[in-house]
């Protein structure tokens, strides 16, 4: 099969040759998706998916969605004939669907690292979870919002360790930090970028960014706050290529005022949160998207989400960068076969600082004893050990 074939596997039978072809993935769409069409210009049916049905999109030998199929529409035109359009998206739709199925822990999770939260979460719809850098931070004791969906949980217990959380191509939940992957080739004006636009911006930029916290920690926070105005602490940042960060002065003035939702550790996750909006802010004032001839660099590796890239694109004021693709869209249709990337600099891609207060250890240990009760006096007490 050539590189640029995509095939459909639905119940061990190949489906090839379809005329128009879209495939998506990224750091930031869970779970990928396809959407694929075929003419059968008179001819019987090719293919008759059945939504549910478990199936793999390939290209060439290369697979890059593992899930179910969503839809399935035929159609007719008086023209072209009858038509099969087949959609569906990778095995992480579910965890992105579904509510978070906890009854038998009283929706809890308590002192459990990262991996072992998240792969209670997925072991309920029987997926996989590859954490590429570690088990991640200990959890520690919060409740789960009845109505709250699996993904919902997982996106904030990832953020709790710095892990971006996204789906691979075999179906498995990736749990990883930006990774040093490159490709071998890159996107260069003149060369291989068929069209390309980029999207400066400041509309989404602040030149001060405050986030206010309520100190309870100690006396001596309590103290600083009385003497605030409003009995808040703030931590700052400061961006000065948007304005000054005092009003008042005739410069422009763009403040950006924040909670920082914790009562523990309020000054680190204060700074945090201020420096992670600034940097986020500023990667995502110059997202670039190429369309590319390929669905593959120079070393035949289909081009792929979180990967480092070179990019000149002197047109669009991108010149000599290393930026992270953050999505790419394979797709093929009459006028030929094409890659859409969409690249930003590292700091747009920055996890979101989150602490996870904790349960409090009275009720906790109540709700404990309870449970030990109920399940006739299982040995399991509050804080000696993991679990979830």
């Amino acid at each position: 099969m050539a590189a640029d074939d995509l095939s459909l596997l639905i119940d061990g039978v190949e489906y090839i040759g379809w005329q128009e072809v879209r495939v998506t993935r990224g750091l930031e769409r869970t779970p990928p998706d396809f959407d694929l069409k075929v003419f059968d210009r008179g001819n019987p049916a090719i293919v008759i998916a059945k939504p549910g049905k478990p199936c793999v999109v390939r290209l060439g030998s290369d697979t890059v969605i593992t899930g179910y199929v969503n839809r399935y529409r035929p159609g007719v035109n008086k023209s072209t004939g009858s038509r099969r359009t087949v959609s569906g998206r990778g095995k992480t739709q579910d965890l992105v669907d579904c509510s978070a199925y906890l009854r038998g822990i009283a929706n809890q999770i308590s002192n459990a690292t990262t991996r072992a939260v998240i792969e209670r979460l997925c072991g309920l719809h029987g997926l996989q979870v590859e954490a590429r850098d570690g088990d991640g931070a200990v959890v520690p004791q919060f409740n789960v919002i009845l109505t709250e969906r699996s993904w919902d949980i997982i996106d904030r217990v990832a953020r709790h360790s710095e892990f971006l959380a996204y789906e691979g191509p075999d179906g498995r939940l990736v749990l990883t930090k930006l990774g040093k992957d490159r490709h071998a080739s890159g996107f260069r004006e003149g060369i291989n970028v068929e069209d390309a636009d980029v999207a400066f911006s400041d509309d989404q930029r602040y030149s001060l960014y405050e986030a206010v916290y309520m100190p309870t920690e100690t006396l001596g926070d309590v103290a600083q706050a009385s003497a605030s105005s409003d009995y808040n602490l703030r931590a700052r940042a400061t961006d000065r290529t948007i304005g000054t960060d005092r009003p008042g002065t005739g410069e422009r003035f763009r403040p950006l005022i924040l909670i920082a939702e914790t009562m523990q550790n309020g000054v680190d996750i204060a700074e945090r949160r201020v420096r992670w909006e600034r940097a986020r802010r500023i990667g995502r004032s110059q997202a670039l998207t190429i369309v590319v001839p390929s669905w593959r660099d120079a070393a035949g590796r289909l081009w792929e989400p979180g990967y480092r890239v070179p990019v000149h694109v002197p047109s669009c004021h991108v010149v000599d960068a290393e930026w992270v693709i953050s999505e790419v869209t394979y797709r093929k249709g009459r006028d030929g076969t094409f890659a859409d990337v969409t690249v930003m600099p590292e700091d747009a891609f920055l996890p979101e600082p989150v602490l996870l207060s904790p349960f409090d250890w009275q009720v906790q240990q109540t709700l404990d004893q309870d449970r030990i009760l109920r399940d006739g006096g299982a040995q399991r007490t509050s804080g000696t050990g993991p679990g979830v």
